[in-house]
């Protein structure tokens, strides 16, 4: 999840060593005086709605199939203060989150491939976050739910979990390091490496999956970016009896591979409105348990707007 306003799949990077006032000794006309500790306040209430299309496309293995891509996905999170005592940072403190995920995705497919129509996921949220000058240095997450195309059951239950934490090499360069889990994805484990680099007041690299980004800050409403995301998730089919037995309550990973621009507009710590568009160039249907796979031959565009609201 995102790390100012509401946050998503998508990773939280921070900021743990920026120049922050200190509690301490200063010199007035040969006196000491105390300086107390700025802080910055954290938006407690977070909200999020994204929504997505991607326009029609072939699939190369099937010479009948073709379909589009509708996803939504819905978020809330509520945070609540935590006295843990380390690190030491006057701006910085712990966070438990606690939240709610919904996300839906709707194909409109003709031909005969065997694919879903839905797909969707309804999952409660947990995080442990540590947030220094208004950003999440180390993350712990958990979205603990029902991953599944109409059908619930036992096997559609997952918990997609994330650890991550920022490291600062230079005053304005960040490493960013971790990974994820998924019991239904076909490598359950896999590393994350990123980094995030303020090149100047205008110019912010975030090179982190699953939404990379180079951001220039137009004012201090408008940010234009340029980048690249990965979306989808891991999913338990039915058990359709007009499939191939091997398809029938598989689990099935969808992604979708794209590149873009847009724009970000509104105040970045509390509500903002996220438009952009490119090319989707590839969308793939994994049955990796079943060794069966579709993707689509050529791209298609896409467009996307998320709605943030924090409190």
């Amino acid at each position: 999840m995102k790390p100012r306003c509401p946050f998503s799949l998508l990773l939280a990077l921070a900021t743990l060593s920026l120049p922050a006032a200190r509690a301490g000794e200063a010199m007035n006309d040969g006196k000491k005086t105390v300086v107390e500790p700025t802080t910055t306040a954290v938006p407690l209430t977070l909200f999020r709605l994204r929504s997505s299309y991607v326009f029609e496309s072939d699939f190369d293995n099937s010479n009948d199939t073709a379909g589009d891509a509708w996803s939504n996905t819905f978020e809330f999170g509520q945070r609540f203060p935590l006295d843990l005592g380390w690190p030491q940072n006057p701006d910085g403190r712990w966070f438990l989150r606690l939240g709610a995920d919904y996300t839906r995705f709707d194909f409109d497919h003709s031909g005969t491939a065997p694919l879903p129509a839905t797909l969707q996921s309804i999952a409660g949220v947990i995080a442990l976050e540590y947030i220094q000058a208004g950003e999440v240095g180390i993350l712990l997450e958990t979205a603990p739910g029902v991953y599944f195309e109409n059908d619930v059951n036992s096997g559609t239950f997952d918990s997609p979990t994330k650890l991550a934490a920022a490291f600062p090499l230079t005053t304005n360069f960040y490493l960013v390091a971790g990974g994820t889990y998924s019991g239904l994805r076909s490598y359950p484990f896999l590393p994350v490496i990123g980094a995030f680099w303020r090149i100047n007041d205008r110019w912010t690299l975030r090179a982190i999956v699953p939404e990379p980004r180079l951001i220039y800050r137009a004012t201090d409403r408008l940010a234009l970016w340029v980048g690249g995301e990965i979306a989808g998730g891991s999913f338990r089919t039915d058990d359709d009896q007009d499939r191939d037995p091997a398809l029938r309550k598989a689990v099935l990973t969808y992604s979708e591979y794209r590149v873009g621009a847009g724009f970000t507009y509104g105040d970045g710590d509390r509500c903002a409105v996220d438009v952009g568009a490119g090319y989707a160039f590839e969308r793939k249907f994994d049955y990796h348990r079943a060794d069966e796979d579709f993707q689509t031959e050529e791209g298609a565009p896409f467009v996307k707007v998320t709605l943030r609201a924090a409190f």
